[in-house]
């Protein structure tokens, strides 16, 4: 007999799998723990076989968890795809996104080339700014969501990626190990000017701030013209500029995380679509 599964279901099934944990994913699906665990008993009742294994303290997803995995993000995906289309030419009205500069050309535009296509009535409004200039416009109600490299228990979202952090300088640019290290920063608050001054302090690489700019083009500016390195994820990354390592005396750098946040005040339905699209990747 052939079971026809909850799509709502599926939906915290996948959260659990992408966030790696129950209680992280009850936050991203906007439940409680305890809902989430009960949902999954629903889940392996329909299929009749369990999907999780114990780990130590934590819950896996099992050989038949990986199976159903796969055939969940595609039910979910067509689902959203489904509601999206059907309601697309009721939709209109303004959405207001924000977005730090070092992803708001690498990740935003995919999200906003299909969310446009679907609603072409809407209009985006998009505001480009540094992470602690783009909270307080959302906490204000200025901006609908915002991405962000701040982690907030403030406001329902979650993370969206993990991105390796990196030395840039020019192509053509050859660090001197005999002087210190020349610095192109962002001036505070920036967590990579952070990272950078951190990670030198802490191994004892001498080094000086060559350049400062609170813009990431004039960082790029200052780079082009050999005047130092800075460090970045890789996003920023275009032909006339390298990444350099330890094999020139420079540490490793911490990962950064960039997470999505909705307002706390009620999202139009086109802004909650678009929000629901970036979350679900």
């Amino acid at each position: 007999m052939l079971v026809n599964l909850e799509t709502d279901l599926l939906r915290t099934f996948v959260a659990i799998a992408e966030e790696g944990g129950f209680s992280a994913a009850a936050r991203r699906v906007f439940r409680t723990q305890s809902a989430v665990s009960q949902q999954m008993r629903r889940l392996e009742e329909a299929l009749g076989q369990q999907l999780f294994e114990k780990v130590g303290r934590q819950r896996k997803l099992n050989e038949a968890g990986q199976n159903l995995l796969t055939y969940a993000r595609q039910i979910v995906a067509l689902n959203d795809q489904a509601v999206v289309t059907v309601n697309s030419s009721q939709q209109s009205g303004e959405v207001r996104i924000g977005a730090p500069h070092d992803i708001a050309d690498s990740i935003l535009p995919r999200f906003l080339s299909t969310f446009a296509r679907s609603n072409p009535r809407v209009h985006v409004m998009l505001t480009v700014d540094r992470s602690p200039n783009l909270m307080p416009l959302l906490e204000d109600g200025r901006l609908d969501m915002t991405l962000t490299t701040r982690h907030s228990e403030r406001f329902q979202g979650r993370l969206l990626r993990t991105s390796p952090t990196v030395w840039i300088a020019a192509a053509a640019f050859e660090l001197d190990r005999r002087q210190p290290v020349p610095l192109v920063l962002a001036d505070e608050p920036s967590i990579f000017r952070r990272m950078a001054l951190n990670a030198l302090d802490q191994r004892g690489v001498p080094h000086i701030e060559r350049y400062t700019c609170p813009s990431l083009s004039g960082i790029h500016v200052a780079l082009n013209a050999g005047l130092g390195v800075t460090a970045r994820t890789p996003e920023m990354l275009k032909p006339d500029l390298k990444v350099l390592g330890e094999r020139e005396g420079l540490p490793p750098l911490p990962d950064v995380n960039f997470y999505i946040y909705r307002s706390n005040v009620a999202l139009s339905q086109a802004a909650n679509a678009l929000f629901e699209q970036i979350c679900a990747g």
